[in-house]
């Protein structure tokens, strides 16, 4: 008997034979429409709970390392499932997966509020929830991402994307400001409640997506060592990409800057609104760099563009160090985003163009694994450089590093800057 027809990515207009997609067209589509507000609303309290994290880590420590080793609990979980996370989105319904880990998240939100509220909270609650929350969100993202080529028709693929994209960066950039503001307004305890409620309709919205229940075929797949580590070949056999994301290690390891924000926020004496608006002047940033970016079109000189866009955002870093003063420090953290944003959009760009489809997603991991760890990794080692030579000389020296390495690479790949794809 024929298999019934699949109709997960029916929406309430059929998706038109030609022409070009609306900029809003995968809205039209109920389960995609569903999958993307609920992710913003969860992502946005995400936000909220980690700027509310680190004021409690500085709150009670004072200490900058201490921030800093909040990244090895992030960072930790990622680096055992990442591919683990990757392989189990293709096995077990996608719709049913996402469910379990945003009530996970939802949970521990309403335990760091009773900790706060009761005032029984000590730092390695802090510590264990996020190492909790690092590993749920390994299982998270790839089933998310991976539920995208069921929620729209092909001809929405780019745009739904994009769409995803851009209300991550959204919100990245208002979640931090509405949790200074609540810090501010409530208090942290009331912060983490909040957070606690906005998880309910998270996950909510995801009661109305249709199941999306594995291929038949996907049971019988088999996860071995050597096939999940063809990404890591193809990487390192691919010496632009590899230098590329090499620089891009560099960077984060040595300028990561967001686990100092409490530091800066008190050289600065910002206030508490203050203080989230500094969390959300890169991802404002990099809207604006990412609408450079459409408004170019194709850049035919790519790695150029990467070279370029990471010399601007290491004097971006420097001159965020060195600033002492509040609205130049937000116009410094906006430029470290905007740079930020288009090079690593145009790395993406890089090695979609360059990596065969049949090992595509192998590949997507080890740089998911590279840019959600090496931020984590950074947030430790710039918090350690910061207890022992001060917030402002870590990055100056991070600069610095970073640039020496940029010198490096040119001389060792002088092709680099004529790099087209």
């Amino acid at each position: 008997m024929a298999d019934p027809p699949d109709r997960r990515a029916e929406a309430a207009e059929p998706a038109p034979a030609a022409g070009r997609v609306r900029p809003w067209g995968s809205f039209a589509y109920a389960d995609f429409r569903w999958v993307l507000i609920s992710f913003v609303v969860g992502f946005m309290g995400f936000q909220i709970r980690q700027v509310t994290n680190l004021w409690v880590i500085w709150d009670l420590t004072g200490s900058p390392l201490s921030l800093g080793l909040l990244g090895v609990f992030q960072f930790a979980p990622m680096l055992i499932l990442v591919f683990i996370g990757g392989s189990l989105a293709d096995i077990v319904d996608r719709r049913t997966l996402l469910i379990l880990t945003q009530s996970g998240n939802f949970l521990l939100a309403g335990v760091l509020a009773m900790l706060m509220l009761t005032d029984n909270i000590a730092v390695w609650h802090i510590y264990t929830t996020t190492l909790v929350t690092s590993a749920v969100n390994t299982f998270e993202g790839p089933a998310r991402m991976a539920m995208l080529p069921r929620l729209v028709p092909r001809t929405h693929m780019m745009n739904a994307i994009t769409m995803n994209q851009a209300a991550r960066h959204a919100s990245m950039l208002i979640g931090p400001a509405i949790g200074g503001l609540l810090i501010g307004l409530v208090g942290p305890g009331w912060t983490y409640a909040a957070v606690f409620v906005v998880f309910i309709p998270t996950v909510g919205m995801l009661l109305l997506v249709s199941p999306m229940p594995p291929d038949a075929s996907a049971g019988r797949r088999r996860m071995d060592v050597r096939s999940m580590l063809a990404g890591f070949r193809f990487i390192f056999g691919t010496h632009v990409i590899l230098v590329m994301m090499l620089l891009d290690i560099v960077a984060m390891l040595f300028t990561h800057h967001r686990g100092l924000v409490p530091v800066f926020w008190e050289i600065l004496d910002a206030g508490s609104f203050g203080y989230g608006l500094l969390f959300a002047a890169p991802a404002a940033g990099f809207l604006v760099g990412s609408a450079l970016l459409l408004l170019l079109g194709d850049v035919k000189y790519k790695g150029a563009m990467v070279m370029g866009s990471y010399a601007a955002y290491l004097a971006s870093i420097v001159m965020f160090a060195m600033s002492t003063n509040f609205l130049l420090s937000l116009a410094a953290l906006a430029l470290v985003g905007a740079t930020d944003g288009i090079g690593a959009i145009m790395r993406s760009t890089i090695v979609q163009m360059a990596v065969p489809d049949d090992i595509r997603g192998r590949t997507t991991a080890v740089l998911q694994l590279s840019n959600r760890g090496g931020p984590s990794l950074g947030q430790v080692t710039v918090g350690a450089m910061a207890a022992a030579i001060l917030a402002p000389n870590a990055l100056l020296v991070g600069a610095a590093i970073g640039t020496a390495t940029l010198v490096i690479a040119l001389f060792a790949m002088r092709d680099l800057l004529r790099y087209q794809g």
